[in-house]
């Protein structure tokens, strides 16, 4: 399962990548979204890379069905690691990875953060496959979806908090 999400902030690109690498920023922005035991495992960025990795307890967005809940329990402990790389002046890229313990899918993506001084977009890329005999379409179809609705809540805590 593939999404595709544009998030446009009218906000400048520097302003909104310092943000993003801006520890602060994460812990408010996890609060906001009822994470919990969010750590923040690395941190750094130059005028050329960064890299982020947040580890957190998260929530499903949606009940999971029945057929799911041996993978998926109440709290879940979630990996979430970002390497970005200027590209230009205008313009950010990141692959991501997220791990959720004890979830058999690989979930990553990429976002390119393209803007000037008064405004940028990110534009979200993000694959979800699972290889469980049978239920991998449900496990992937389920994921996506709550991935789905976590990004754009996500989206909207980062707009009232920039």
């Amino acid at each position: 399962m593939e999404l595709n999400l544009e998030h446009p902030y009218e906000r400048g690109l520097e302003h909104v990548i310092e943000h993003f690498f801006s520890e602060e920023h994460i812990r408010r922005k996890n609060e906001e979204l009822g994470s919990r035991n969010v750590r923040v495992a690395e941190l750094h960025r130059d005028e050329l890379s960064g890299k982020l990795v947040i580890e957190r307890e998260m929530t499903a967005s949606a009940p999971v069905p029945g057929v799911l809940s041996g993978f998926h329990r109440e709290w879940n402990q979630v990996r979430q690691e970002e390497h970005w790389f200027r590209k230009d002046d205008g313009e950010w890229h990141c692959e991501f990875r997220v791990r959720i313990d004890g979830v058999p899918a690989r979930i990553k993506g990429a976002m390119r953060l393209q803007g000037n001084g008064d405004r940028c977009i990110n534009y979200v890329t993000l694959s979800v496959l699972c290889d469980v005999p049978f239920l991998g379409r449900k496990i992937a179809k389920f994921l996506a979806d709550d991935s789905r609705a976590k990004i754009e809540r996500e989206y909207t805590v980062i707009r009232q908090l920039l």
